[in-house]
């Protein structure tokens, strides 16, 4: 099936072309397709195609309707008969294809079928021969985009850049889809038909310090003991998060446009943000935590329903740096925005003024950018501290945390932190694209996932919770870590001739508050102590502790405890904290507390199981085997519910049989 029109010169916009330069020839372009986008919603109707990007397949017809930026609005709106739906209010079924159904079980589409479906605009895709209609998938977290993108194709191809998608799991999310499947010869002929370039071979390195969480987009987060080692993140240290390819923006070409409400659209460049003479140069110390941290935790924890969205965050998502750049009101001023008047009440803030649009220049394979909002509120309040920042701990920040220029919003969720900053806007609506709320909502901790999965048909439902802006308090222990073992013999006895284990860790109060006092245990929060929190290097205001604190305390083992480990026998340890910020909110002691399906906001007591035994006279320190597959750190209570094979090809996933494991 030959492609459209519009894929030849699309092509050849995306070959050999620079980010900055390519806006209006894509504009030009993709016009048809952006005609039924609300721009004013997305804040801008541009796009810059990454060079590295290249499609080498015939894609079918419906395929190319998803190159453009308004590949969101170009869904199948009917529901067809041969479509297996799963009611609203109920779960996903409990056999998916490969997972207890053969094929002969279901329809056998032909080829020319097969594409028909993808000629009628519906997004139909093949994976081991099945085929699975996931036109109603509208809240895939990559955007529906991608899946336009493969509709007609084979997806294995896909997720052999993808590797994410080979956990298990979403063998079982994709059952809910499944229509058919096609012949032998026929899905050997779609295979070989599918071909997709790694778009992201143009990303910075990876760092060695991380642990991978996705490959690609990377998504890597911090060993946590080693955060303990540095109040203020190295950048390699420090946890990245990426929803697209990693831009390679020219400095001397970089514009950064400010408009919206109450002013007159202005551009800045890069050189003119960092001129000192004309922008007061502003830095802020502020912990920077992906809304998702932990997420892992919330993966099976009811035995039957995994995390929804990646990445599956185990703890290390968090950062503390210093940035430095200027302040978003002082380029509002430059604009024309009376901020100073507005601030005190004297001038009446524009009607529309209610939310900041940020988009990046970060995209995905057919052009849908990142963009997320917050509160105007904040960026216009003096003591919100939200700057653009040029700087990461006094350099230029690295290409990977967004160069060269990032917005901060301190206290705030770490996708509202928006890297490779294009545009701010000042607006009535929030952002409502493909990379934005849809992963950042906290839901009923009863909201069925397949809500979550046809996000368009229970839209109006789901948008009642908002966006997550301010984070709650949170804390880990970082030593021990789980699975140490802590030697008794004339070692960890205290004065007292009691054994005690020395804790470190790290809190923050999230939102700007301070922590107030963080407690320890090592008996699961039976008995808790006071830990003494250490003096933070840089000072900060009471509705401004944007950074983190570090802690540390020697608590000695409870008297049965203590007693069994003087006759030199070993006991199992619950090693946990719990912080209390400045605004009297304290961390839950369980995950369901808080539970949500999407895995945000998590922060429920960290629980680190360690051994102490009695015979034992030094300490011997659990040491992943990394090689092999064995992730660096633990979820709270020391293991995964499910494998962690996170990095998998299709063929290793289908060996182990990972998706086997997945019990609903």
């Amino acid at each position: 099936m030959p492609p459209r029109p519009l894929l030849a010169p699309l092509r050849a916009v995306l070959k050999n072309s620079s980010p900055l330069k390519t806006h209006q020839s894509l504009n030009r372009l993709t016009s048809r397709t952006r005609s039924s986008l609300d721009v004013t919603r997305a804040f801008s109707a541009r796009a810059q195609p990454d060079s590295g990007t290249h499609y080498s397949r015939a894609i079918p017809a419906c395929a190319a309707l998803a190159l453009g930026a308004a590949a969101a609005v170009a869904l199948g709106s009917q529901r067809e008969e041969v479509r297996m739906d799963t009611p609203p209010d109920t779960d996903l079924p409990v056999a998916a294809v490969g997972l207890g159904r053969t094929q002969d079980e279901s329809p056998l589409f032909s080829l020319r079928e097969f594409h028909t479906m993808c000629e009628d605009g519906r997004i139909v895709v093949m994976l081991d021969g099945n085929l699975y209609d996931i036109s109603s998938f509208t809240g895939h977290p990559g955007g529906v985009g991608r899946l336009q993108m493969a509709a007609g194709g084979d997806l294995a191809v896909y997720w052999k850049v993808y590797m994410q998608h080979n956990r298990g799991h979403i063998d079982k999310i994709m059952g809910k889809y499944h229509i058919g499947h096609l012949s032998n010869e026929d899905s050997a002929e779609v295979s070989a038909n599918t071909a997709f370039a790694n778009p992201y071979t143009n990303d910075p390195p990876t760092s060695k310090h991380l642990l991978t969480n996705t490959r690609f987009p990377y998504n890597a987060e911090g060993r946590i003991k080693e955060l303990r080692k540095n109040y203020h993140t190295p950048a390699g240290k420090h946890f990245m998060r990426n929803h697209n390819m990693v831009p390679d923006i020219d400095p001397k070409e970089y514009r950064l446009t400010i408009c919206g409400a109450g002013m007159e659209e202005t551009v800045f460049t890069l050189d003119e943000l960092k001129d000192t003479s004309r922008f007061e140069k502003v830095e802020i110390t502020s912990v920077i935590q992906c809304n998702g941290n932990r997420r892992e935790d919330y993966h099976y924890l009811d035995g039957k329903t995994p995390a929804f969205g990646p990445p599956h965050w185990v703890c290390g998502a968090i950062g503390c740096s210093r940035w430095t750049g200027v302040r978003l009101r002082d380029l509002y001023r430059e604009a024309g925005m009376d901020v100073d008047g507005i601030s005190l009440g004297k001038v009446p803030a524009p009607k529309d003024a209610q939310h900041v649009g940020l988009l990046a220049y970060d995209h995905d394979e057919v052009g849908n950018q990142y963009c997320c909002s917050f509160p105007f509120e904040k960026s216009l309040d003096p003591f919100g501290d939200v700057i653009v920042a040029y700087e990461m701990n006094g350099e230029d920040i690295p290409r990977g945390h967004g160069y060269p220029v990032r917005c901060i919003v301190p206290g705030n969720a770490g996708a509202r932190n928006c890297k490779f900053l294009e545009r701010v806007t000042v607006t009535s609506t929030p952002c409502a694209e493909e990379t934005n709320w849809k992963q950042y909502a906290v839901h009923a901790p009863d909201t069925p996932l397949v809500k979550l999965l046809d996000f368009k048909e229970h839209k109006e439902e789901l948008e009642r919770d908002e966006a997550v802006q301010e984070m709650p308090v949170q804390s880990f222990v970082t030593t021990p870590a789980a699975h140490d073992v802590l030697g008794a013999k004339k070692i960890n006895i205290s004065e007292n001739g009691v054994p005690y284990v020395y804790i470190e860790g790290i809190a923050w109060g999230g939102g700007g508050n301070g922590v107030h006092r963080v407690d320890v245990s090592v008996d699961g929060g039976k008995h808790f102590t006071r830990a003494e929190i250490l003096e933070k290097p840089v000072k900060q205001r009471y509705k401004g502790n944007w950074g983190w604190v570090f802690f540390e305390k020697k608590v000695e083992l409870p008297k049965e405890m203590a007693a069994q480990v003087l006759r030199g026998e070993k006991v199992r340890l619950d090693v946990c904290s719990k912080a209390l910020n400045s605004a009297w909110n304290m961390q839950p002691e369980t995950p369901q507390a808080n539970y949500n399906p999407h895995g945000c906001c998590v922060n429920h007591w960290y629980r680190v199981p360690v051994d102490m035994d009695g015979a034992l006279d030094k300490d011997v320190p659990y040491v992943p085997d990394e090689k092999n597959g064995e992730f660096g750190q633990k979820p709270s209570g020391g293991k995964f519910t499910k494998p962690f094979d996170n990095q998998d090809q299709p063929e290793a996933a289908k060996k182990k049989g990972n998706a086997k494991e997945c019990v609903w």
